[in-house]
């Protein structure tokens, strides 16, 4: 957003290079300018706040740029886990990584790249004697310049070894402005989230009383449609057994054609949907097959052997039978 609305960040760059020499140049995201040059050993007693200070406003920060033959760099790897505090990491291996301890030396470190594979980030560490660096801080801040950061020739833009408690707070009216817009904005986002739910609050709340009538009539509904059902299965029911239970009348009818002419019944009984005869007939064994056939019996058995009488010369039985359908 700042690129799209603003023009790009400048920066008033100071540097020392290896001829002892200051160069001053004023830089963009897209060109340089070289301003003026000084000797490193008269940056002291020549006064350059006039002739510096009039580029400074045309900056949004100050750049102290080292020569990378006063610096030290090293390509580390680091578990995947030290990326969360990697400056820190680094300040406690310093006595391993250097011949210097971490008070003596301004240091930074740039993740290069991540492997996930290894869980390992590759790093740049860059150092710089603070004994060298401090002289030229001091010079600087005696002509009334503080640098916002320090990095090294040819580095990234993004190395910056001076500690963050000695960089300077510029911009914080800009900053708590911007921090104002962003709070500014989260509460207006709050406002569009809650506001509609404010509103079907508001709206589910002069619904509920008609939603509890409606429910009521619903439930009234069901219960008359609930008692319908069961009104209709009870008359499909009886409706059904009265199909597939005969009555007496029909069931004397049905055996009378059933059995064969010159059968006996001494005894019939009928008891629930079982019916028990006993008799005498010349065709005995088919009459299971004759009552299994009719659309009114199943089930049908003898209940003890059939015998012959030797007075009739008829064979005597007993059976019995299930009455109704079966399906």
């Amino acid at each position: 957003m700042r690129r799209l609305v603003s023009k790009p960040l400048s920066k008033l760059v100071i540097e020392v290079t290896a001829n002892s020499e200051v160069l001053i140049s004023l830089e963009d995201e897209n060109s340089s300018e070289q301003l003026d040059t000084y000797p490193l050993d008269t940056l002291a007693t020549v006064d350059l706040r006039d002739q510096i200070g009039q580029f400074q406003h045309k900056a949004d920060k100050v750049v102290l740029r080292l020569p990378v033959e006063q610096t030290l760099s090293k390509i580390l790897y680091l578990p995947q886990a030290a990326e969360m505090n990697l400056r820190q990491v680094v300040g406690f291996e310093i006595d391993r990584l250097t011949p210097f301890s971490a008070q003596q030396l301004y240091y930074d470190v740039l993740v290069l790249e991540r492997q996930l594979v290894e869980r390992r980030i590759q790093i740049r560490f860059v150092a710089a004697l603070r004994a060298r660096v401090d002289p030229v801080l001091k010079q600087l801040a005696e002509l009334g310049f503080q640098p916002d950061q320090v990095d090294v020739s040819g580095a990234s833009s993004e190395l910056n070894i001076l500690p963050p408690e000695q960089r300077p707070k510029r911009g914080q009216t800009l900053r708590r402005f911007n921090w104002a817009l962003v709070c500014l904005a989260c509460l207006l986002l709050g406002l569009v989230s809650v506001l509609p739910l404010w509103q079907h609050r508001n709206l589910a709340i002069q619904l509920l009383p008609k939603v509890n009538a409606a429910q009521q009539e619903a439930e009234k509904i069901l219960a008359l449609r609930k008692e319908l059902e069961n009104a209709i299965e009870s008359s499909g029911f009886l409706l059904q057994k009265r199909q597939n239970t005969p009555f007496i009348i029909d069931l004397l009818d049905e055996l009378t054609r059933l059995f064969p002419d010159g059968a006996w019944v001494e005894q019939l009984e009928i008891k629930g949907n079982e019916i028990r005869v006993r008799g005498q007939s010349g065709e005995a064994s088919a009459l299971i097959e004759r009552l299994e056939a009719s659309k009114w019996f199943h089930g049908v058995t003898f209940l003890s052997p059939v015998t012959n009488d030797r007075r009739t010369g008829k064979d005597r039985f007993y059976l019995v039978a299930k009455i109704g359908r079966e399906f």
